[in-house]
C-alpha cells in the first residue's frame, strides 16, 4: 500500500536476592492499558495487562489458556504451582522469584495475588514457561508479543544504493508480506502489518545528502524510517512479487526540472540469501542503566546545591524510556529511588538479568574552574591518566584481585583474563556513546577514557560509565537540572547504544540472535 507521494561475571544467589529489592521493573513498551498478543504456531490472542507499583503484570492464568497447564494455589493463597505433566513452577505471593522444578530464578517484580488470579511481570513470563511446555517462550517488549514455540518470522533485510543523484532503499523479504509506504515532511515510514518481523539494515549512511539514515524503529507497526536530506526532491516506490521486494528511489535536487523520464532501473542487486534457520543479528536485548550513588552517598554536590546522585537518577530516567520506546529493548534500573546500593550489588543486579549492555551514570566535578564536557569510561587495570585516576578514586577504585600485590604482572594478567572478553566491546558503547554527546555538551577533546571503576568490576557483558557533565562548572550545573537538557542528554546516549547495537550486529553478522 503506497500513501502520500508528492515533492518534499554473578555473585552468589544471596547477593542477587539481596540486591533484588532495589532493582527496577523493566517499562513496557506501549502503556499497560494496550494488551499484549500470545503468538504461538497455531493462533494468536490478546491478554489483558495491569500496572503494579511502576511494573507491568499479567495474570498467569490468562497467559496459560491452550497450552494444558494447571494452576493450583494453596489453602491460604500464600502460593500456587503451575503444573504441566512432570514439571512444576512455584509462585510466592509478594517474592521477587519463583522455584522452577526446585531451581530458583529471579523476576523483576514481586509476584501478586489479586480476585484469585497471581499476576507476574510480564517480562518473566518467558522463565516460567519455558521449562514448562519444553519449547521456546520470548518476550519481545517492542511489538509487545509473546511468541511461545518455533513461530516462522518474515526476515527483511535493507540495503542502500546511491549513485548521481538517486538513491535506491531497497527491502528485501524473505515471504511475501503487505508494505505501507507514507511520506512525511522529514522522512518517509515503511510499515510491516505482521506481528512479528526479523530486520537487519546495511550500516552506513548514503553520500549526497538525499539520504541522512535508513533505521528500523520497531514497535507494533514493524516500522522502518528514512530520514530525508537537504537535497531530497522527490520518491518513487515500486514492489516486486518474486522475489518479494520493495524498491524506493529517491531523487535529488541535482536533477534538471525538464529532464526526460529515466529508463526503466535495472533490478537493485539482493544480499546473498541467508539460510533459513539463521534469524537475524539483534544482539542488544537487555539493559541496565545504573543511576550512580543514591541514600547517604549524595555524590559531587554542586556550587548551588544540586547533587549528583539526583542528577544521575533523573537522566536514567529518561534513558530508559528514550531506550524503551526507540529499540524496543528491555531497560532495568538499578535503582528507582533515592537508596543506597554497594558498588558490587549494581553488576550483580546487571549479572543477574543477563544484561548485554551496563551503562553507569554520573556527574564529573573537579576544582578548576572552567572544566565541562562529557567523559565516557570504560575498564582497565591502570587509568589512561592522572585524571582518570583521580575519576576512580572519587567514584570507587576497583581492589586488586585476591591477595596479588598491586602493579604486579600476575595482577595485570588476572585483570585481563576477567575483563579482555568485553573490553574491546566496551571501548566501542564507550566511543559511540561520547560521539553523541560531543554534539550536546561540546566535549570533543574529552574522549574516551579508562580507569579501574568498581562499579565495573565484575560486569559480564560490555560496560561504561559516563560522566554527562561538570556539575561543578556553574553553567553546566544549571543545565544539569534542566528537564530540556536532561532529555537533550538522554537522547544522545540512546543514540550512541543505538549506533553500537547496529554495528555489533553487522559485525556478528547472521546466527547471531539475541537470547530470550
Amino acid at each position: 500500500m503506497l500513501k502520500g507521494f508528492g515533492r518534499q561475571r554473578t555473585s552468589t544467589l544471596a547477593r542477587g536476592l539481596a540486591a533484588l529489592a532495589l532493582v527496577a521493573a523493566p517499562v513496557a513498551a506501549q502503556p499497560a492499558s494496550s494488551p499484549l498478543t500470545v503468538l504461538t504456531t497455531a493462533a494468536r490472542r490478546e491478554v489483558s495487562t495491569v500496572v503494579r507499583d511502576g511494573a507491568e503484570m499479567v495474570a498467569i492464568e490468562d497467559v496459560a489458556v491452550g497450552f494444558g497447564m494447571t494452576v493450583t494455589s494453596d489453602a491460604r493463597g500464600g502460593a500456587a504451582t503451575l503444573s504441566v505433566g512432570s514439571h512444576e513452577v512455584g509462585l510466592y505471593e509478594g517474592k521477587s522469584l519463583a522455584s522452577v522444578d526446585g531451581d530458583l530464578r529471579l523476576l523483576s517484580a514481586p509476584v501478586r495475588h489479586e480476585s484469585r488470579r497471581w499476576l507476574v511481570p510480564v517480562d518473566g513470563v518467558p522463565r516460567l514457561l519455558e521449562p514448562l511446555l519444553g519449547q521456546p517462550v520470548e518476550w519481545r517488549a517492542g511489538p509487545r508479543v509473546l511468541v511461545v514455540g518455533r513461530v516462522p518470522v518474515p526476515r527483511v533485510s535493507v540495503s542502500t544504493f546511491a549513485s548521481a543523484d538517486v538513491v535506491r532503499v531497497v527491502f528485501d523479504a524473505s515471504e511475501s508480506v503487505p508494505f505501507r509506504v507514507e511520506q512525511g515532511s522529514d522522512r518517509i515510514t515503511v510499515a510491516i502489518d505482521r506481528e512479528l518481523v526479523d530486520a537487519t539494515v546495511a550500516p552506513g549512511r548514503p553520500a549526497g545528502g538525499i539520504v541522512e539514515s535508513v533505521e528500523f524503529a520497531g514497535g507494533t507497526e514493524n516500522t522502518f524510517t528514512v530520514r530525508l536530506g537537504p537535497l531530497f526532491r522527490e520518491v518513487r516506490a515500486s514492489e516486486q512479487e518474486s522475489p518479494p521486494r520493495l524498491v524506493l528511489e529517491l531523487q535529488g535536487e541535482v536533477a534538471r526540472a525538464d529532464a526526460a523520464a529515466p529508463e526503466e532501473p535495472a533490478p537493485a542487486p539482493r544480499p546473498r540469501p541467508r539460510p533459513a534457520q539463521e534469524p537475524a543479528a539483534d544482539v542488544i536485548q537487555t539493559i541496565v542503566i545504573d543511576p550512580g550513588h543514591g541514600g547517604e552517598e549524595v555524590g559531587a554536590r554542586g556550587p548551588g546545591g544540586t547533587l549528583e546522585k539526583n542528577v544521575a537518577l533523573a537522566i536514567a530516567r529518561r534513558l530508559r524510556d528514550e531506550v524503551v520506546n526507540t529499540l524496543g529493548v528491555q531497560v532495568f534500573l538499578t535503582r528507582t529511588r533515592d537508596v543506597e546500593m554497594e558498588l558490587d550489588d549494581r553488576t550483580a543486579i546487571a549479572n543477574n538479568y543477563k544484561a548485554d549492555l551496563f551503562v553507569s551514570i554520573h556527574a564529573n566535578a573537579v576544582r578548576a574552574r572552567g572544566a565541562k564536557g562529557s567523559e565516557v569510561y570504560f575498564l582497565s587495570y591502570q587509568a589512561s591518566d592522572e585524571e582518570s585516576r583521580r575519576m576512580a578514586q572519587m567514584e570507587g577504585a576497583a581492589e586488586p584481585l585476591g591477595s596479588v600485590e598491586p602493579g604486579s604482572d600476575l595482577a595485570v594478567i588476572l585483570w585481563d583474563m576477567a575483563q579482555a572478553e568485553h573490553l574491546e566491546e566496551s571501548s566501542a558503547l564507550a566511543t559511540r556513546i561520547q560521539e553523541e554527546l560531543a554534539a550536546v555538551t561540546g566535549s570533543e577533546s574529552r574522549g574516551v577514557k579508562q580507569a579501574p571503576f568498581r562499579v565495573l568490576v565484575g560486569a559480564a557483558m560490555p560496560a561504561v560509565l559516563v560522566e554527562v557533565a561538570f556539575i561543578s562548572n556553574p553553567e553546566e550545573e544549571k543545565l544539569l537540572g534542566s528537564g530540556a537538557y536532561q532529555a537533550k542528554i538522554a537522547r544522545a546516549l540512546m543514540r550512541g547504544i543505538a549506533r553500537y547495537r547496529r554495528e555489533r550486529a553487522a559485525r556478528l553478522g547472521p546466527g547471531t540472535a539475541g537470547r530470550p
